[in-house]
């Protein structure tokens, strides 16, 4: 069960894990961390894997044909936990956290680890953290709780603390193009991997949503907004159906490289989004550094504070409507 083999950018960090395992160093709670799309929760599984194999060699994967390797396969492990929100909901409520602590208190089913993953652990809420770190400071025998964070620093400081952890970096560009080359058919792995900074699992889904297309879709309707071509409305409206405000945060992409391009950039070299840069040197000439961060802290500001209740329609034509008047 080598369930690294798709991912070579993450064997070296699953090697070192081996090494502190071999000499009885695992800590009771690691987070892994990194952006999204490096790989955080395929090498906390590979782990979980490894420390559930029944007849693993020391150093060495998980075996895959013995009962604990077929039951994690399966999904079915009696000793392996994994918590996330719950369908529909955006936080990990408390009561899911206290039931994760109910079980792990409990003995082994097979005599050996119980493993638990939490992702993403910045989900927890106020209530979901406090329960959890009476788990970090009280463990069961055997126990290892592994939290997956893309913003670890949104975590309490006393959880942290309880955490040895494990970073994820990008991996070298030569092997993260080479891997995502394999997996798309016909299409550019760089400026899929140049939108996804550097993370190769958050390029093929963005390549695989057609994301390019999309972006594109949106800059020229911002464009059109400027140029009094489309109505900022109208726009809003369409904008308002992207899951997660999507166009908004590419329209703060974009205003960063329209800053990086005042500031002197190679809007070929330097910017996030290449595929635009056209457009984006047209758009530079047309705004002085203080109005792109006038309408940089208003996105910011308006995406700091929207926990989903707010209209997203309305934070978009608030936004547009300020971008047609240059304000």
């Amino acid at each position: 069960m080598d369930m690294l083999s798709p991912y070579p950018w993450l064997e070296s960090r699953l090697q070192q894990l081996l090494g502190v395992i071999a000499r009885g160093r695992l800590p009771h709670g690691l987070l892994v961390c990194g952006q999204p799309g490096v790989g955080k929760t395929a090498l906390a599984r590979t782990l979980a894997a490894l420390l559930l194999c029944e007849r693993r060699a020391e150093g060495a994967a998980a075996c895959g044909a013995c009962p604990g390797c077929q039951q994690f396969g399966a999904g079915s492990h009696p000793d392996f936990f994994m918590i996330a929100p719950e369908e529909g909901a955006q936080a990990i409520k408390v009561d899911q956290v206290r039931g994760l602590a109910e079980k792990l208190a409990l003995s082994s089913h097979r005599a050996g680890y119980k493993v638990a993953i939490v992702a993403p652990a910045e989900a927890m809420n106020i209530n979901a953290s406090n329960s959890l770190l009476k788990t970090l400071e009280e463990p069961s025998d055997n126990t290892i709780l592994m939290l997956i964070s893309a913003q670890p620093a949104r975590l309490p400081a006393t959880i942290r603390s309880r955490c040895q952890q494990v970073f994820i970096p990008p991996p070298d560009p030569a092997v993260a193009q080479t891997w995502l080359a394999g997996q798309l058919a016909g299409q550019d792995p760089q400026i899929y991997l140049q939108l996804a900074g550097g993370a190769p699992l958050e390029a093929l889904r963005l390549a695989e949503a057609r994301v390019v297309e999309a972006r594109q879709a949106r800059f020229q309707a911002l464009l059109g907004v400027l140029e009094g071509r489309a109505n900022p409305l109208a726009v809003a409206a369409d904008w308002g159906q992207d899951e997660n405000l999507q166009a908004v945060k590419w329209m703060r992409d974009w205003l960063m490289d329209l800053i990086r391009i005042r500031l002197g950039g190679n809007a070929a070299g330097t910017i996030r989004s290449p595929d635009l840069a056209e457009g984006l040197n047209r758009l530079a000439g047309r705004f002085d550094n203080r109005q792109l961060y006038r309408q940089l802290d208003r996105i910011n500001s308006l995406l700091r504070y929207n926990d989903g209740s707010l209209n997203r329609q309305l934070l978009a034509e608030d936004i547009l409507l300020a971008w047609a008047a240059g304000q």
